[in-house]
């Protein structure tokens, strides 16, 4: 049954580069085939000290999103990007609000209170998916087997896509401008 759509396969590890050899901190890696993604039970996006935690949020298609306001002020976030458009409205310090994200795609998050918070949450249709950490690396802990597609983002608008065939040992990935 090796090679056949639909069955999980191995771990991809590796490391995603900005064009100029820095890592890619916060990219979003995800890897397209038959399969489709399945909603996370529980997926937050925090504000804490006037910033959204984490920057970037990568969740599956369908997930409900609680947006808790663990600052000490009032926040207003709002999303005007085509996988989303929202407005949760101003909420005080210890209050939550939740959105479902039924669309792949990028939502980018900001605070019309706070112009300096914003983040990115990228939805997708797909279980293998992961965020690379402060030296750009990676870990999606299974992958299709057969043939699909790898996608790679970061919020400087420098993205990837490839063919993606059942890729043994780490993949190294230079991102290029768009």
């Amino acid at each position: 049954m090796l090679g056949c759509v639909g069955i999980a396969f191995a771990a991809v590890d590796g490391q995603v580069l900005l064009a100029d050899g820095s890592p890619a901190v916060n990219a979003v890696v995800w890897i397209k085939g038959s399969e489709h993604a399945t909603p996370l039970f529980k997926a937050v996006m925090d504000q804490r000290n006037l910033a959204f935690i984490p920057h970037v949020l990568a969740v599956p298609m369908g997930t409900t999103v609680s947006f808790p306001n663990n600052d000490t002020v009032f926040h207003n976030i709002f999303a005007e990007f085509r996988a989303k458009r929202f407005d949760l409205g101003m909420y005080p310090r210890g209050t939550s609000k939740k959105v479902k994200f039924d669309k792949e795609g990028l939502v980018a998050l900001l605070c019309s209170v706070h112009s300096n918070m914003s983040a990115y949450i990228m939805v997708v249709d797909t279980p293998y998916y992961a965020v690379t950490d402060k030296k750009g690396k990676f870990h999606v802990s299974t992958s299709p087997s057969g043939s699909g597609e790898l996608n790679v983002w970061h919020e400087s608008g420098q993205t990837m896509r490839i063919p993606y065939t059942s890729m043994n040992g780490p993949l190294r990935i230079r991102l290029v401008r768009q």
